[in-house]
């Protein structure tokens, strides 16, 4: 019965972190955090634990409007044409191919 309640204290949890991430309401973060952190299970408070080590940077992310998504987009495309490159071409020509792509 216990592993029931830790679920759906669990769940209810879970719910309260993705309506914060996506109406980006980082002034509830705190109250969150204090609500997970004492819900007496072990992932959670281990996630916690983590989100508290930069929460300066995880409130920023929920408040602010800024977006790296573009950087984002770009390094993944490096690393896709590096992958599909490797073993096959040195530096050159990887250089080539992001510089004047098709």
């Amino acid at each position: 019965m216990q592993a029931h309640e830790q679920i759906k204290r669990g769940a209810t949890l879970f719910q309260q972190f993705l309506h914060m991430v996506r109406t980006r309401h980082g002034e509830e973060l705190d109250k969150w955090l204090y609500s997970a952190l004492h819900a007496g299970i072990p992932e959670l408070r281990s996630f916690v634990v983590k989100l508290r080590q930069d929460q300066k940077a995880v409130q920023a992310g929920l408040v602010l409007s800024y977006s790296n998504g573009v950087v984002e987009g770009h390094v993944h495309r490096l690393k896709y044409l590096k992958r599909q490159m490797y073993g096959r071409a040195n530096f050159d020509l990887l250089r080539l191919r992001v510089l004047h792509g098709p």
